[in-house]
């Protein structure tokens, strides 16, 4: 029989949740150095993090992460964005060869056992945190 289907649109809190599971994704990819950028790709390489990173709650603090995640993750954006501009016109070739994902990964990997020190979060239910699921009170 198939499941019934979601009828409520997810909260806030859920999206955020979501979205940090999705950066850890990314840090994954980053973290693999060249062999990520064959994965998605030179433009995927160096835009799939910014499509996540620079929303007003993680710019504003108010995300799902950490302070340490945030302020590493906000690190890391600022890395591939100076690889973008350093690297406008290159092929993927020139862009593995310029040495910027071997300069990336290790700070991509760092991030990524900063996040598994709290875990990833559910993406059905809010959480507190990793594991965590939030109660509501009684009041």
């Amino acid at each position: 029989m198939p499941a019934a289907p979601v009828t409520e649109d997810p909260s806030a809190r859920l999206i955020e949740q979501r979205v940090r599971n999705r950066i850890y994704e990314i840090l994954e990819i980053l973290a693999d150095c060249d062999n990520g950028v064959d994965l998605v790709g030179i433009s995927g390489y160096l835009n799939l993090f910014e499509d996540f990173v620079h929303r007003p709650s993680i710019e504003s603090g108010m995300s799902a992460l950490s302070r340490d995640e945030r302020a590493i993750v906000l690190e890391i954006a600022d890395f591939l964005e100076a690889a973008c501009a350093a690297t406008p016109d290159f092929t993927k070739a020139e862009f593995v060869e310029s040495d910027w994902p071997r300069q990336i990964a290790p700070k991509a990997r760092d991030a990524r056992l900063l996040f598994l020190q709290r875990g990833l979060f559910s993406e059905a239910f809010e959480e507190a945190e990793p594991g965590q699921r939030f109660v509501p009170s009684a009041n």
